[in-house]
């Protein structure tokens, strides 16, 4: 027979109520247990914590409601095939099924809902970051690589940074076991709590209610979960996004993980399908972001096409010449941020090496990557171009025509190679860069049995003395060179060989980069000065930068957390033989560059500037030996804050896509930052400047406009 009647419908509302509050409690605990990081990070005053705490309690609320509400439609859709199968086959139905059918499927949600926040936790301890677009990215690279690398090449497995990160992480049991033993203790607390506290009075209270006034009880449910689907708030969950908490510490904190985890599957899904439908690119028509952008660009240059509307002819600057074509060495130091350069750490100086070298360089204080991720720098260095929003160019747009800096070095005559210490798939690398100039990519197959591994590949000594074998071979042929490296042990999770004692005293730093930095240090200086001693230096220029700056969110203020991602420092060295008063003066330069200068100033450097380029970067050599450049600029984008920035001579000013909100502040973040509105009379031109950049940048190279070989590559 088919259950009916009173006591049926009670048990259903008192399951109901009994999980909705749970998925609150759940929630509610997973945001108290991150409280203490986000208290380290940056000290909060008592009204912020107040509209943090707030803010989460409503975003909590309204994903409560919404699982409680599925559970219910899962255990309707079971009430429905119930009902079926009694009319059918005359099935009998226990008393109580609907309760227990709603229990069930309460259950599957609340399980779901408790894994997602275990991994938003673990997330978060990694880099204070709920789950957000560059999760899913890694995630993907995950699924990717499972699913097919491996079949490939018998290194794509245990050569993907991704894998190799992952079973990094899950081999420092210490670390992380600890911490989720802490979780689970806090969510049994929370859960236990509430069903006692549910138990004892809410329930008794309940079955009073139902017994005096029950439809009165139905009511408050159904007020009750209107309430809280709209999260208290007359905006709804719109007003969780919107809320005015400045702090991006605490903003994120504020966030629900559900809500915030979707909206982010939601940008990478969006971003692997079309560009176009991210609503930021609407706010400015992009004819008007083109013509803006391109008087930022070069005003005084002639763009002849509106096809490719990058593509300039470049006017003679005051550009430094080599008086012969010049080896390029180009060294990435995985994160390397100009913020720890000259700092001392237990009573030794972490990066004493690269200090000297700044007094036998050309060092750039304000330089800065364009991006956030090692794919985007690197296609911002070699192709002087703008990183891409969503998923970088590298990985999905490799099969658009680019001009980048290995092809024209090619042309001129050069061998262009590429040295890495992981597997060559990584950021679709060897897919990208064979398609753009690059000869030979050798990667971790390629190193000796022998070479020292350790955390995501080979170490820095190992790579240095594998690059060293490579320059040997290059100079002996008597060809120019193109050689471009970029290391790992300056990134998470920091594994470095401890045999010298200063890398030793440094592992006692909670900050594991600190160690790792001054280990990349010491094999610099290694490499540096054997080949220096060697005489392996000679018709050289060496560029050393990071590919970004700290993965991890550093500074003192929010801001300053944020910009950091971008503070890598570029230093220039040139080899004595090619060193007089007219091409070299060692100096720190305190104009602003960024990556996408770095393949303009190379190609001026040796008299290889093309007629015609799409270049968005600008020829710095003339700072070699004098001051210039002062109106230059460099211009930020990030995925992990979905942020835009400009940086120029008189600060930084940055956007946030999220918020809304414009921030301006000073180069060394000393001052406080000045939030403005961006209809303010002096914020709205940069404001726009970093608009115009941002959309016109964006559709150009979604739409394959950047440049084309067949219809531009005859004119170079």
């Amino acid at each position: 027979m088919t259950l009916s009647g009173k006591g049926s419908l009670q048990s259903f509302r008192r399951v109901l109520v009994f999980w909705w509050m749970l998925f609150l409690v759940i929630q509610q605990a997973e945001r108290l247990f991150l409280l203490p990081e986000a208290i380290a990070s940056e000290t909060p005053s008592l009204s912020l914590l107040a509209k943090t705490l707030a803010t989460g309690l409503r975003a909590d609320l309204i994903t409560a409601t919404i699982a409680v509400l599925l559970a219910a439609l899962l255990a309707g859709a079971v009430g429905i095939v119930r009902a079926s199968a009694v009319r059918w086959f005359g099935a009998i139905t226990k008393r109580g099924a609907h309760s227990r059918a709603l229990m069930r499927s309460c259950g599957a949600v609340g399980v779901l809902l408790m894994v997602l926040l275990i991994v938003d936790m673990g997330y978060y301890g990694y880099n204070q970051q709920r789950l957000n677009f560059v999760f899913f990215e890694y995630l993907g690279d995950l699924f990717v690589q499972a699913r097919g690398g491996a079949a490939t090449t018998e290194h794509a497995t245990m050569g993907d940074q991704a894998i190799r990160q992952s079973a990094a992480e899950l081999g420092e049991v210490t670390k992380w076991g600890g911490r989720l033993i802490g979780f689970f203790l806090m969510q049994a607390v929370a859960i236990g709590g509430w069903w006692l506290l549910f138990r004892r009075a809410i329930e008794p209270a309940l079955a009073r209610w139902e017994t005096a006034v029950p439809g009165r009880v139905n009511a408050m449910v159904v007020l009750g979960l209107i309430i809280g689907a709209a999260g208290a708030h007359p905006q709804g969950p719109y007003a969780i996004r919107i809320v005015e908490i400045s702090s991006a510490t605490y903003y994120t904190l504020a966030q629900n993980p559900v809500v915030y985890a979707s909206e982010a599957l939601r940008a990478t899904i969006a971003s692997k399908l079309s560009l176009g439908m991210l609503p930021e690119l609407h706010a400015m028509p992009v004819d008007e972001a083109i013509h803006l952008a391109q008087d930022m660009l070069g005003g005084q240059d002639r763009f002849p096409s509106t096809q490719y509307p990058f593509v300039r002819e470049r006017k003679e600057g005051q550009a430094v010449r080599l008086p012969r074509l010049a080896n390029i060495l180009l060294v990435y130091i995985e994160g390397l941020d100009r913020r720890y350069l000259g700092t001392t750490k237990q009573g030794y100086a972490v990066t004493p090496f690269l200090d000297r070298l700044k007094g036998d360089s050309v060092y750039f204080e304000r330089f800065f990557t364009n991006g956030t991720q090692t794919s985007r720098g690197l296609f911002a260095s070699f192709c002087s171009y703008y990183p891409r929003q969503g998923t970088s160019a590298m990985k999905t747009r490799y099969t658009h025509d680019y001009l980048c800096l290995p092809s024209l070095l090619q042309k001129a005559g050069y061998h262009t190679e590429m040295v890495i210490g992981h597997h060559r798939d990584l950021n679709r690398l060897h897919l990208f860069m064979s398609r753009n100039g690059l000869q030979h990519l050798y990667d971790e197959s390629d190193f000796p049995e022998h070479a020292e591994r350790l955390g995501l590949g080979l170490t820095d000594g190992a790579l240095f003395d594998f690059l060293r074998s490579r320059i040997e071979t290059l100079q002996e042929a008597g060809r120019p060179f193109n050689l471009a490296t970029m290391t790992l042990s300056t990134h998470h999770p920091f594994k470095v060989p401890l045999t010298h004692p200063a890398v030793r005293a440094l592992q006692a730093e909670p900050d594991g980069y600190i160690a790792a930095l001054r280990y990349a240090d010491l094999e610099f200086e290694r490499f540096f000065t054997e080949l220096q001693r060697d005489g392996l230096l000679k018709n050289t220029v060496l560029f050393i930068l990071g590919d970004h700056g700290r993965h991890e969110r550093v500074g003192r203020t929010d801001l300053e957390r944020q910009v950091g991602h971008f503070m890598s420092p570029l230093f220039i060295w040139m080899d004595e033989s090619l060193r007089s008063p007219s091409t070299y003066r060692p100096r720190i330069v305190r104009a602003v560059a960024s990556q996408v200068d770095l393949a303009p100033t190379i190609l001026a450097l040796n008299g290889l500037t093309p007629r015609l380029s799409p270049f968005v970067g600008r020829d710095l050599s003339c700072a070699l030996v004098e001051d210039c450049l002062q109106d230059n600029f460099a211009f930020l984008t990030s995925v992990y804050d979905d942020m835009i920035g400009i940086a120029d001579k008189d600060g930084v000013s940055v956007y946030s896509l999220r918020t809304g909100r414009f921030y301006r502040t000073d180069h060394r973040f000393e001052g406080p930052a000045v939030q403005r509105a961006v209809n303010e009379t002096d914020a709205d031109p940069q404001f726009r400047q970093m608009l115009a950049l941002y959309i016109s940048s964006n559709v150009l190279l979604e739409q394959n406009r950047v440049w084309s070989w067949m219809e531009l590559g005859g004119k170079l």
